[in-house]
């Protein structure tokens, strides 16, 4: 039976500690209970710990909720794709984005993602000193442009990339804000926020005139598929949605991504034994065809990228808002309930996970099992990650080309700083070491 609890701090000093520390926030709070009622607002607003909770709230219960607040903030980048839109829209949208996903398109994808970071390496070979951060958001922009939407970024990777921060950054101070300012009110934030809009905006427009005017190029991608969609009416999609789809794949498929692999790179490079293992794997392998199937090869790899996931899921929050009274645990919640899901915290749940601030991929090895919802990384649900088996197709790819090149130093004598945005990060960077393998 889930309980809820009411915590015992001041509404103030919660929605201080929310503001300034928000991971320290649902650390502290994680281990309280199984929902956690909170004083930080004029809505009610919970905490949701524990996994039979959190199934109540994203598969049980699903359609009562809406992204609220989040939603808010984000379309006034990415407009309303499938990150932000609602109920039967966002159902219409999954189902046509969904073949972007399928297995025969990732099989594609996969040489477009080793060619992409085979060229990534040889300038890592080149400089040896690099911010790992900074690399892998240049390199999975190039990537999601190159997979998605069939077009070459060469050259405006690193432009495109600070805008695409620029535009999260800016989000973030919105999200945390206890007052939402007007887009249309010219602040020093505001005006910041358009102009990297605008910079995305025109890479856009350019792609979009070159899929009418050749559309053939764009046969097999995401870019394709949206431009062949029509209605009951032969009506093809709106220039707006397929704009916005383009802009939500911008941010969330490869900035999400780009974050968990820089703290990947950062803790194999901390741990001997793992960095050995996984080297021993690479080598050991026979990768020779398709490296879609690496995945299934490496399975090494896969413990590796799913412990960093616990550690560090990119989607490291997850808000719900009641559209409707709903009763749920012995209780009837009012429309506009908040729910908040921390998957940083709970994944850090030392009943399930001990010593949880340990990286070890061999939580993952072959036998081990979660109860479902103690772990969270892409969500769950009709909200779940549409792009999750991209990701780990990516990810895998990634590690598995420069690894067997290079191995990574840190560079910094102390750990990683979290630094929870849209996605969580590593704090102002992560300097490395790149040397070559003998």
């Amino acid at each position: 039976m889930v309980k809820i609890q009411d915590i015992d701090t001041p509404r103030l000093q919660n929605y201080l500690q929310f503001v300034r520390d928000p991971i320290a926030f649902f650390t502290r709070v994680q281990p309280l209970g199984d929902v956690i009622s909170l004083k930080t607002g004029v809505s009610p607003t919970f905490v949701v710990n524990s996994p039979e909770a959190i199934r109540e709230i994203l598969i049980r219960h699903d359609s009562s909720f809406v992204k609220g607040r989040t939603t808010t903030v984000l379309q006034r980048t990415v407009g309303e794709g499938v990150l932000t839109s609602e109920s039967v829209k966002h159902a219409a949208q999954k189902k046509y984005i969904q073949p972007a996903f399928y297995k025969e398109s990732l099989e594609r994808y996969a040489y477009a993602i080793i060619d992409e970071t085979e060229k990534v390496a040889e300038r890592v070979e080149k400089e040896r000193m690099c911010d790992i951060h900074s690399v892998m958001m240049e390199l999975t922009l190039s990537i999601i442009t190159r997979t998605m939407f069939s077009t070459d970024v060469s050259g405006e990777e690193k432009r495109l990339a600070d805008a695409v921060t620029t535009t999260i950054e800016e989000s973030v101070n919105i999200l945390f804000s206890p007052v939402i300012i007007p887009a249309s009110i010219p602040t020093k934030s505001n005006q910041r926020h358009k102009e990297a809009i605008q910079t995305l905006e025109e890479m856009i427009e350019d792609v979009l005139h070159a899929a009418k005017d050749h559309p053939d190029w764009f046969q097999g991608t995401l870019l394709g598929m949206m431009r062949a969609v029509t209605d009951e009416e032969g009506n093809r999609l709106p220039d707006k949605e397929v704009r916005d789809q383009m802009m939500t794949m911008l941010l969330a498929g490869h900035e999400t991504t780009a974050n968990l692999l820089a703290w990947l790179f950062a803790e194999i490079a901390s741990h001997e034994k793992v960095e050995r293992q996984l080297v021993e794997e690479l080598m050991n392998a026979d990768l020779a065809g398709s490296p879609f199937l690496w995945m299934q090869k490496l399975p090494y790899v896969q413990q590796i990228i799913e412990e960093g996931l616990r550690l560090y899921p990119p989607a490291w929050l997850i808000y719900r808002e009641l559209a409707e009274p709903q009763e749920m645990f012995g209780k009837t919640f009012k429309k506009g309930s908040t729910f908040m899901i921390c998957p940083y915290a709970i994944h850090r749940n030392e009943e399930v996970f001990p010593q949880p601030e340990l990286f070890d991929p061999d939580r993952f090895a072959a036998g081990n099992r979660y109860a479902p919802f103690s772990y969270v990384p892409f969500g769950g649900g009709s909200r779940s990650c549409i792009g999750s088996r991209f990701a780990m197709l990516e990810s895998t790819l990634i590690i598995a080309v420069l690894y067997k090149r290079f191995t990574f130093r840190n560079v910094r004598d102390h750990a990683p700083i979290p630094e929870p945005l849209i996605s969580l990060r590593i704090q102002d960077g992560w300097p490395m070491e790149a040397c070559r393998r003998q």
